[in-house]
């Protein structure tokens, strides 16, 4: 006797459904695409002496393969001027990233992306000065920092005058890993500088160095730097803050303290 064809079907039919439903779920192993470009990671230690410092850079994504090249700022063990090369993998939601060696510090991070602009984790640090330092790794996405920013810079003695910076952050990323700065600077209130025009500048993560030629009330030339100036969120800045320095010209010696506010 034969069967059918539609019966032979449904016969097939149910023991393919029946063969599927012993497989176990097919999962997405497709890697997570993180934000192209400048990268904040705010690494806490474990240890109460080490405290909270901050790694910041450019950071691209190449397939699975992470590279890029970054600052560490706030560390004793890390010397801030001194760009860092690292190399990672995505597999899925999970991100790994390595340094080169440092003075022969190697500071690695293994962590889970929240999003594309988000990844939250832990790191640890062999070798060298800092050598078993551990603890936690928040790194974000950070935005570009062009436009208007306002605030006051105070001296020691108490005196106060306003700056106002436009700034203009540039797309591509140096072979360091900085973003470039240019801008200009205005100064309100201020008994020797009237304005200024950025020479030098960078942001790397939420680690900011500005140096401007600047203009004094005599009309003579003068130079600031404004070092060691932190962003106050990495996913949103509405805030920096840091330290003025004048090298040379009317305001030459002057050591202050800079907090601008986004306009």
């Amino acid at each position: 006797m034969h069967t059918p064809p539609s019966r032979l079907c449904l016969l097939l039919l149910a023991t393919m459904m029946l063969v599927l439903a012993g497989c176990p779920a097919m999962t997405d192993s497709s890697e997570i695409s993180l934000t192209q470009g400048n990268w904040s990671v705010t690494a806490t230690s474990s240890n109460p002496a080490v405290g909270v410092f901050y790694v910041g850079g450019n950071l691209t994504q190449s397939g699975s393969s992470l590279s890029g090249s970054m600052f560490v700022a706030g560390s004793l063990c890390f010397d801030v001027s001194q760009p860092v090369s690292f190399t990672g993998t995505v597999s899925g939601n999970q991100v790994t990233l390595t340094s080169a060696a440092v003075n022969g510090q190697v500071f690695s991070v293994t962590a889970t992306s929240t999003s594309s602009s988000a990844i939250s984790g832990s790191y640890a640090i062999t070798g060298g000065c800092a050598d078993s330092d551990s603890g936690t790794a928040d790194a974000t996405a950070v935005p570009s920092i062009s436009g208007i920013w306002n605030g006051p810079v105070t001296g020691s003695g108490g005196s106060s005058v306003t700056l106002s910076v436009a700034l203009a952050q540039g797309t591509v990323a140096s072979a360091d890993g900085s973003f470039p700065l240019v801008g200009t600077l205005t100064y309100t209130g201020s008994s020797c500088s009237v304005s200024g025009t950025i020479s030098d500048g960078f942001v790397a993560g939420s680690y900011l160095l500005l140096n401007a030629n600047t203009v004094e009330t005599d009309g003579t030339q003068g130079n600031v730097f404004y070092t060691h100036i932190l962003l106050d969120s990495s996913s949103n800045p509405q805030n920096m803050t840091g330290t003025y320095e004048a090298s040379y010209g009317l305001c030459d010696g002057d050591l202050q303290v800079l907090t601008l506010t986004k306009q």
